[in-house]
């Protein structure tokens, strides 16, 4: 009886924490702006790779203009650590997380039930901006009388598998981030400077990238998509990836944690 009611408890706790989220007329606006604004942007790398990549359409492998209007998804990433961090965020700021932990004292069932909820929204959200990417990338193909690329590729599968763990990765980040600064500026700085910090590393020797590259997530998110250049220090096992990435967020996780139990909010 124990075990069912500590069950319901969680499963009630993600749908509360569901509610928050879709019964919000800003958040419902931002999640469908959010997917519009990728799609668009990704039709917009794929429409101008004669300016960005120097070649025309018709120049490029069918994969790469896939690829190319696929580049929404990262576009779909940093929208979603704004989404979450200022979702979450916004509890400590107005002190509505009093509130919550009057109904709900247990601090980590409240944040487990957090992670579950944004682990759910980030996949249904990557999934939906993936798919459409992806055939918006097959339409350019057609338009510009080019064949289409088959899911039967094994490249292009991979591709699409790997590109769906990003957003869904940062989302939990940064959920776990904001329990860990208390505010949204930290949390987004915190999961944009782990997007972007490869850019600063790459400045520096060979023997500092072969150290810290393999240790950050974009190792992992371009091993499992299969982009990872040959020779690159950012090349993973796909086992080897999913590990890295789960001990990013379960680091984080259990500072938030610690945090959330230790200190006052």
């Amino acid at each position: 009886m124990t075990i069912n009611n500590r069950k319901s408890s969680l499963r009630n706790l993600i749908k509360a924490e569901y509610q928050k989220i879709v019964f919000l007329k800003s958040s419902r606006i931002f999640l469908i702006t959010l997917i519009a604004a990728s799609l668009m942007l990704g039709l917009i790398f794929s429409l101008t790779t004669s300016v960005t990549q120097g070649k025309a359409i018709t120049e490029l492998s069918p994969v790469d203009v896939i690829s190319a209007c696929m580049l929404g998804v990262d576009v779909t990433a940093i929208m979603l650590i704004i989404f979450a961090a200022i979702s979450n965020a916004k509890e400590f700021s107005t002190k509505l997380i009093h509130v919550t932990l009057a109904v709900t004292p247990n601090r980590k069932k409240l944040f487990l039930s957090k992670l579950i909820t944004y682990f759910l929204l980030g996949t249904v959200i990557s999934l939906i901006v993936t798919v459409l990417t992806c055939l918006a990338g097959q339409l350019i193909l057609v338009a510009n009388g080019r064949p289409m690329v088959s899911l039967a590729d094994p490249f292009l599968r991979q591709f699409i598998l790997g590109t769906l763990f990003m957003p869904v990765f940062y989302c939990l980040l940064t959920v776990a981030a904001v329990f860990v600064f208390r505010s949204s500026g930290g949390a987004i700085t915190f999961s944009l400077g782990i997007m972007f910090v490869p850019a600063l590393v790459k400045m520096f020797s060979q023997s500092i990238q072969k150290i810290i590259l393999p240790l950050l997530p974009q190792a992992s998110l371009h091993s499992l998509s299969g982009t990872a250049s040959k020779g690159s220090y950012e090349i993973l096992g796909i086992g080897a990836s999913i590990l890295l990435l789960l001990t990013w967020i379960g680091i984080t996780s259990l500072i938030a944690t610690f945090q959330f139990l230790k200190k006052d909010v």
